[in-house]
């Protein structure tokens, strides 16, 4: 029985939704930036595919701090520039960067796609007929689902330079900038 209710309201909330011109968009928005500028959605699809950047030969400074009596402080570690009273530049060779596919966003999608027309045909219900109040609730549920995606994936893991780096072995998480750049919108244009 329930599931012929389900198909029954799928199918009406298919009609319905034919007639409507309402539209849910939910994802990285094109507003979304990190302080660089640099867009979120363009993070967010590198690692979603997968890359190989080629970061050209650059030279760097590295800052070091030195005792009065000519040795190293710190058994030689780097500090940062202020404390330093040491520098050398040195030529980091051109090299490449392989960011293996994390599929965060197109699993939630795989997963979600079932499920959400049955819950958008709930809540039309609950709410007396509300689509576009029904269509915000099943917004708001996708961005949890991408943000949980984000925060919880683990594979592959990071390299070990890189969760060294970060202090820490979350794949897609560095800022957080990206769990925190979900958004949706509901349009009935």
């Amino acid at each position: 029985m329930t599931n012929n209710l389900s198909k029954s309201l799928r199918k009406a909330l298919g009609k319905y939704l034919e007639a409507s011109s309402l539209e849910l968009k939910a994802g990285i928005f094109e507003s979304a930036t990190y302080p660089d500028g640099t867009p979120v959605a363009t993070v967010g699809y590198i690692n979603e595919y997968g890359a190989s950047i080629n970061v050209p030969e650059k030279t760097t400074t590295l800052y070091r701090k030195v005792n009065p009596d000519g040795t190293f402080a710190n058994k030689g570690r780097f500090v940062k520039a202020l404390k330093s009273n040491f520098a050398t530049d040195h030529t980091v060779p051109a090299h490449t960067v392989n960011i293996p596919p994390r599929p965060f966003f197109r699993t939630v999608i795989a997963k979600g796609k079932e499920d959400w027309s049955g819950m958008l045909a709930k809540d039309i219900q609950r709410n007396d007929g509300d689509a576009k109040k029904a269509m915000a609730r099943l917004g708001e549920r996708i961005v949890d689902e991408l943000q949980a995606s984000v925060l919880s994936w683990s594979e592959p893991p990071n390299s070990p330079s890189t969760a060294m780096k970060k202090g820490f072995n979350k794949p897609l998480v560095d800022t957080s900038q990206l769990s925190k750049s979900f958004g949706y919108e509901v349009n009935d244009d």
